[in-house]
């Protein structure tokens, strides 16, 4: 336990200890092994604990002979960044490892380092200096712009990576543990030259349920444990990177799903769509049968049964879907195979089963996109009022290419027709209905964070570290985007 020094420290651990209070832990995580591992979640805590891969990897990683690995969040008022599980100052620690999901998170990720004096390029960092690895969904695929950033990255799931990682990771010098991390298969290091020969990927859920050892209070999912049911996904929609790289689509067993609520009566279900599992009806029939609360991740509008819709209005108000363009031809572009009729026949059952709010996603920004597809969604909003729902909630979000999709080599539309865009879209909208727009600039920073060339990325980190201008330097990029 560390006494805090001053008023700030005071705050901040306040901060720690009531968070980490409100957690309901129902795995014991034994931080047992004398190489320290800091599991850094670049986003507030209520993003992290939301996030089951966060969970996952912090108990497996804990169950390796010779770590101990604890958690962190990002918090702009931090200054000494405590971890959650023993309130122990980030510095005291060996290895910094980055789950990384989201574009945007690199700028905490950079406004950490510089708050700690790490140097941002890896070639710059001595022995004194932490390991910098980094994982998560956005090392999937190889990125360049971690290459001067990061000291390791490995590529995929963790489970597969255990018995390695168990057999070769022990406490030692930066250089020795840097290069120890080259000998895997799943691992970049950028200052070795050596690049990943293969993703690792977890054939099996049930040898690794992927189920989260917490219960956490402030979270997406407040109060109910996370279980993921699918892993990958069985459609290839050319924008998402999901069915590309994440494939074979995998699936929890019923089994294992029936032993995990025989204790737990409330819990979330993670996949990309939840509606693929493959005996939905008979895991409605399961979670009926024990009085489980139920919430979900992700549906696909298709596979909405009237058996599914009438489980899920028993633990919901409101049904969320992606339609993603209100245009077929647009849709079948995407290859998201949805036609006309099928969305308006699960919305209509949606309504009949009794739901009454609704919110819907959609892009916009494609090269093959008319005036007409655009106001498309005006009338689809339109159609869609005469359901009878109370309220419908329109998100629609700039098409951002990313690395790693069918259409990654895409440029992103420029500001001026976005938001031109954006204005007819609005314009064909119902009075009473309003769209939330993503902001224009953290689309700007994802296209960036996918096509910054290592060349590039190397100047950019040098400009940041010897100015210290981080948001400025850049606001510069995305402006040139």
């Amino acid at each position: 336990m560390r006494r805090p020094r001053n008023a700030r420290d005071v705050r901040e651990l306040g901060k720690i200890d009531l968070l980490r209070s409100s957690e309901k832990h129902i795995e014991e995580i034994n931080l047992k092994g004398d190489l320290t591992v800091a599991l850094i979640f670049p986003n507030n805590y209520e993003i992290a604990v939301s996030n089951l891969g966060f969970n996952l990897v912090w108990k497996y990683l804990n169950q390796l002979e010779h770590v101990r690995c604890e958690r962190f969040f990002f918090d702009e008022t931090f200054e000494r960044f405590y971890s959650l599980d023993t309130r122990t100052p980030i510095d005291q620690f060996r290895i910094w490892a980055f789950t990384f999901h989201f574009e945007n998170d690199l700028t905490n990720i950079l406004k950490l380092l510089l708050k700690k004096s790490v140097p941002l390029r890896n070639v710059d960092r001595s022995e004194s200096h932490p390991v910098l690895l980094f994982g998560g969904s956005l090392c999937y695929i190889d990125l360049p712009v971690l290459k001067p950033l990061a000291d390791v990255v490995l590529h995929g799931d963790i489970e597969p990576m255990l018995e390695d990682l168990n057999r070769s990771i022990y406490p030692t010098t930066r250089a020795e543990l840097i290069e120890m991390f080259s000998k895997f298969p799943f691992s970049t290091v950028p200052i070795l030259g050596k690049r990943f020969e293969r993703i690792a990927l977890c054939q099996d859920l049930d040898r690794f349920p992927p189920i989260s050892p917490l219960i956490p209070k402030h979270s997406e999912f407040a109060d109910k444990l996370l279980v993921e049911i699918e892993r990958g996904c069985v459609h290839r929609c050319s924008y998402c990177m999901m069915g590309r790289v994440k494939k074979p689509a995998r699936f929890l067993s019923l089994k294992t799903i029936e032993k995990t609520v025989e204790k737990n009566r409330s819990i979330g279900l993670i996949a990309s769509n939840v509606t693929d599992y493959p005996w939905l009806d008979e895991l409605i029939d399961l979670l009926e049968q024990r009085r489980v609360s139920v919430s979900v991740s992700s549906l696909r509008i298709d596979r909405l049964s009237e058996k599914f819709l009438k489980f899920l209005r028993k633990h919901q108000r409101s049904l969320t879907v992606a339609i993603e363009s209100a245009s077929e031809r647009i849709r079948n572009m995407l290859k998201k195979n949805l036609t006309d009729s099928q969305i308006e026949k699960a919305l209509s059952s949606a309504k009949d089963v009794g739901f009454e709010e609704l919110k819907m996603y959609f892009m916009f920004g494609f090269d093959e996109e008319t005036e007409d597809d655009l106001k498309a969604i005006g009338d689809f909003v339109r159609r869609t009022l005469k359901f009878g729902f109370k309220s419908i909630k329109l998100s629609i979000n700039p098409f951002v290419p990313k690395r790693g999709t069918e259409l990654e080599n895409r440029r992103m539309q420029d500001e001026k027709t976005l938001r031109e865009k954006m204005r007819i879209i609005s314009s064909y909208l119902p009075k009473h209905i309003k769209a939330q727009f993503e902001s224009l600039r953290e689309c700007k920073f994802q296209y960036m964070v996918n096509n910054l060339e290592e060349d590039l990325a190397n100047e950019i980190l040098e400009r940041i570290q010897n100015t210290k201008l981080l948001d400025e330097t850049l606001s510069d990029l995305i402006e040139a985007v």
